[in-house]
């Protein structure tokens, strides 16, 4: 017994079990089909596409207020780049006029009329969706013509001003043209600047008076904080009782470039201490270079060269190292003291642009507090007269008229205080004061005419006394001018290769005849 056999004898099974009554009260719809004879179909899916035929008479009989849910196209594909249905054929075009290469085409598939005339016959008539417009070869379609209208209108078109300014009847406009830049001034020009108040700036500077970041055995590791600064009295200090030849000689030689003070140098008997100064300075930047693995060869050292008319106790203390790579240059910065048992020496950028920190040292205080003299200072500056002066000297350099005030006041919040503990005789201590400020100018004059009024004036505490500014003591070891050489912070430095603060003298004798063959050694 086939299967379709079985499902026709089960239903008359079926039918012969119900009792009559059922059978003639149970009418079925118009709408549905007659049963199949035995012999029309065997398939055994009839029976569901009868269900489904039912369905979609009932969502006919009955529309749902929402609308008739349309079928979605589903667009014939073929060849590799699945142009839409009926595109080509409607139209008349074909791949040839497109002059596209030919793709191999799959098996021919019936057309799109006879795939869906069954579920026409079910479902409720729709209007067929709009065709696109046919696309020409070298033409836009509507979508592209769009976009292209939408790019038009971008901020990133190019524009058409000049046309529509001559189309236009509006009033022309006017572009006025900027004001002129200051002329950036050259390095020469701020050293020239720097040089020529040199003089004022040496005035108050009194004569005579374990984390390491490098791995080079023979330096001392930088320690942990990093090394004390060096303060300088002016920016161009580094230059100061240089020959004028030399200077210039120096600005022509290219970069990269820096800047080396000796320690414990003091620039005198320049014929015996120069040559030797030179070659120990060559060989300790070559060890660097070495290290770093820099292939530096031929590093040059000139040596400083005092002006004739100058006075011996005014000697230049700086060199000149060039002709090194920009990576040597930059570890030697990086670290700016080295110390080896040979040399120890402080390298600076060769630079003039940014002027010191340190303003002037006060004493006269009978506090050893910080705060205290913070504060004494901070009200001085702040008082009406006092601040008003400190504006109209930088209304003289280049900062904009109406930013003067708020320059003044960005000034004294950058104030800070250090304490030096100097000693007298008999361990009094009589403290010192250096007071730091940030100055919002680097124009040469402008800044040493502010240090000079901050330096004449004097500082009261209601009850620590009256601080007045002293002169600097630089010292001969490191050549910062914020302590003497007693309160020098670089011998304390753990692993310290350099100088010490007082060097032990060589013994000197003495011979004076005290009678015959007796001699005292003093």
């Amino acid at each position: 017994m086939y299967y379709g056999e079985h499902i026709t004898t089960t239903h008359t099974a079926w039918t012969k079990a119900l009792p009559n009554s059922t059978l003639t009260k149970t009418t079925p719809p118009s709408y549905l089909k007659a049963p199949r004879k035995r012999n029309e179909n065997p398939n055994p899916y009839s029976e569901m596409k009868d269900q489904s035929t039912v369905k979609a008479a009932n969502i006919s009989a009955r529309p749902s207020p929402m609308g008739t849910r349309q079928p979605l196209p589903r667009p014939l594909r073929s060849g590799s780049h699945f142009f839409p249905p009926n595109v080509l054929d409607d139209e008349g075009d074909s791949m040839e006029s497109l002059s596209l290469p030919p793709t191999p085409s799959p098996n021919p598939r019936p057309p799109p009329h006879s795939l869906t005339q069954d579920a026409s016959e079910t479902s409720v008539p729709t209007s067929p969706a709009p065709a696109p417009p046919p696309v020409e070869a070298g033409g836009t379609s509507p979508d592209e013509e769009t976009t292209v209208e939408d790019l038009s209108n971008s901020i990133h078109a190019p524009s058409h001003d000049e046309d529509a300014a001559m189309s236009d009847n509006s009033p022309p406009t006017y572009s006025y043209p900027s004001p002129p830049k200051p002329a950036t001034p050259t390095e020469e020009d701020l050293l020239r600047a720097h040089l020529a108040v040199a003089e004022t700036n040496r005035a108050i500077v009194k004569p005579s008076g374990t984390n390491s970041l490098t791995m080079i055995p023979q330096f001392t590791p930088i320690p942990a904080g990093g090394f004390p600064k060096i303060h300088l009295a002016h920016a161009a200090q580094l230059f100061d009782f240089q020959a004028p030849k030399v200077i210039t000689a120096w600005l022509k030689v290219p970069h990269p470039k820096i800047l080396i003070r000796v320690f414990d140098h003091d620039g005198k008997n320049p014929s015996v201490k120069g040559p030797i100064l030179v070659e120990r300075l060559r060989k300790a930047i070559t060890d660097i270079a070495q290290f770093m693995h820099q292939g530096d060869k031929d590093i040059k050292v000139s040596p400083p060269c005092p002006e004739a008319i100058k006075e011996e106790a005014d000697q230049p203390l700086s060199f000149l190292a060039y002709n090194i790579s920009e990576e040597t240059k930059n570890t030697i910065l990086a670290q700016r003291i080295w110390s080896s048992l040979d040399i120890s020496f402080a390298a600076h950028q060769f630079s003039v642009n940014t002027p010191p920190l340190l303003l002037f040292c006060l004493h006269s205080f009978s506090t050893s507090d910080t705060a205290t003299v913070k504060n004494a200072v901070f009200k001085t500056w702040t008082d009406e007269f006092t601040s008003w002066e400190i504006a109209k000297i930088f209304a003289e350099s280049d900062i904009p008229a109406d930013e003067v005030h708020n320059a003044t006041k960005e000034f004294i919040k950058t104030l800070w205080v250090e304490r030096l503990d100097f000693k007298a005789s008999g361990g009094i201590s009589l403290p010192h004061y250096n007071i730091f400020a940030a100055s919002p100018t680097s124009i040469p004059s402008v800044w040493t005419k502010l240090r000079a009024y901050l330096h004449s004036l004097t500082y009261p505490s209601e009850l620590e006394g009256n601080g007045t500014a002293v002169n600097f003591m630089p010292c001969p070891l490191c050549h910062s001018i914020a302590h003497p050489r007693g309160l020098c912070p670089f011998p304390d430095i753990p692993l310290w290769n350099g100088p010490k603060h007082h060097n032990p003298r060589a013994p000197t004798y003495n011979l004076r005849g005290r009678g015959r063959g007796r001699r005292n050694i003093g």
